[in-house]
């Protein structure tokens, strides 16, 4: 197993792929730590899935929250048109 900081395995990533090639993995490593593995691919494993978060945040929490907010559309609406109405900020101008 080779291991190469990532700014070797950047200006050497051909060499890298040889190596996977051939079998061999390489351990990419920043700041001496390794972070990655570049490794020969066999399409017959079965392909890992990312970690799951623990606690979704930002968008992906947003997901299904609102299912049950059946007068969404109306009150979106009444934000906006209260919003275009107010005279203590001007109007946000969406064509720019």
């Amino acid at each position: 197993m080779r291991r190469q900081s990532a700014a070797e395995a950047k200006r050497d990533f051909s060499q890298v792929l040889r190596a996977a090639e051939q079998g061999e993995e390489t351990v990419v490593l920043r700041n001496g730590r390794p972070v990655a593995v570049v490794a020969p691919y066999s399409g017959d494993e079965p392909r890992r899935s990312l970690p799951r978060p623990i606690r979704p945040g930002g968008l992906l929490s947003l997901v299904g929250l609102f299912a049950d907010w059946e007068t969404m559309d109306a009150d979106l609406d009444g934000i906006v048109a209260a919003r275009q109405q107010a005279v203590d900020r001007p109007p946000v101008d969406f064509t720019r």
